[in-house]
């Protein structure tokens, strides 16, 4: 594909993606400013300017969230205008293949993953925190609850309920190799040492209680601080400050794990609905309608995203693995994707 067909396709997305982004934009806009008013009641000028501008705080997250669903609706657009204006079968007839015809949108649905993984995504978050600390200015932090710790080298698996500072409530630790498992419902991290206190031990099938218990186990402060701090929502930039720690520590925190790998699915997700809304457009002539495979393909990929969260609440409580639960829809349906352009097209 020459480079003036593929900047003439590559504009065309952009083109429709701007548009319908600020059309979706301001109807959230819209939507969060009545949920606003409806929580705020306005009786003065002064009320109304504070709902607006809570409502420009909140509304990047939810527009950051359906990005990709965005494009898809883009993608398919784009690529329907093309076939059904005959662009596409005259790119066919002068020798053009489906994967080249595939390269502009593929390209443009990259370049937008990155745009929202290093800007607009982390813009969201910062936006939403605003929003928090404007609706509540005197709250801090709230506390962190349900948290996996996994020891590799150790054989050692920490269940954290909920933790303030150092202080813990709700500590369970799993010996991986052995009957071995410590219950303790408080618990202080000190310098280098667990100090446990309503302690239960369980080992070889032996239980013990013991109101003070003692483990060595040193921890540095920047893991503690993460610790402490609330996972639920993190940019990339957060995300790789922790990885960088778990490395050093030689631990893992699935909780962040999982945001992380949750993130660059979301990124693959803009090029596998690039690649359905070709499956979708692009003329199957082994179809007697093209209408019957869209209809498929959508319910395949929506009946998956739903398995995809039912995983990805799996993976929270440690039943799967985090890359299993986050990368295994993706996969799918992208091979499924592929093979269907590949068999229809041959």
């Amino acid at each position: 594909m020459n480079k003036k067909l593929f900047r003439y396709i590559f504009r065309l997305q952009l083109t429709s993606l701007l548009f319908m982004s600020f059309f979706i934009f301001f109807l959230i806009l819209l939507f969060d400013f009545a949920e606003i008013t409806r929580k705020f009641p306005i009786t003065n000028l002064e009320e109304t300017l504070l709902a607006i501008k809570l409502s420009f705080l909140r509304t990047p997250n939810t527009f950051c969230e359906i990005l990709h669903y965005i494009y898809f609706i883009t993608a398919t657009s784009t690529m329907w205008n093309l076939c059904r204006s005959h662009q596409i079968t005259i790119l066919k007839s002068s020798g053009r293949s489906p994967q080249q015809i595939l390269y502009p949108f593929v390209s443009c649905a990259f370049f937008i993953s990155l745009v929202w993984l290093f800007l607009l995504h982390p813009l969201g978050q910062w936006s939403q925190k605003c929003y928090d600390n404007a609706i509540n200015p005197g709250v801090s932090n709230e506390i962190n609850r349900d948290i996996w710790i996994d020891y590799p080298k150790d054989n050692q698996i920490i269940f954290i309920g909920s933790i303030i500072g150092n202080n813990i409530d709700g500590l369970h630790i799993y010996y991986l190799q052995e009957d071995h498992r410590i219950f303790a419902k408080k618990a202080e991290i000190q310098k280098k040492s667990w100090e446990l206190k309503d302690v239960t031990v369980v080992k070889n099938g032996v239980i013990k209680n013991f109101d003070n218990f003692t483990i060595y186990n040193n921890i540095s402060l920047n893991l503690l601080h993460i610790l402490s701090s609330m996972p639920k929502k993190h940019d990339i930039y957060s995300l790789y400050k922790v990885y960088r720690i778990q490395r050093k520590d030689k631990v893992s925190l699935k909780s962040y794990e999982l945001e992380l790998h949750k993130h660059l699915a979301n990124c693959a997700n803009f090029i596998l609905f690039a690649l359905i809304a070709a499956v979708i457009c692009f003329p199957i002539n082994r179809y007697k309608t093209k209408t019957n495979v869209a209809i498929k393909m959508i319910c395949v990929a929506v009946m998956l995203r739903f398995v995809n969260n039912i995983f990805e609440s799996m993976a929270h409580t440690g039943v799967l693995p985090v890359m299993v639960a986050c990368w295994t829809v993706v996969l799918i349906l992208l091979c499924l994707a592929v093979s269907v352009l590949v068999w229809n097209e041959a």
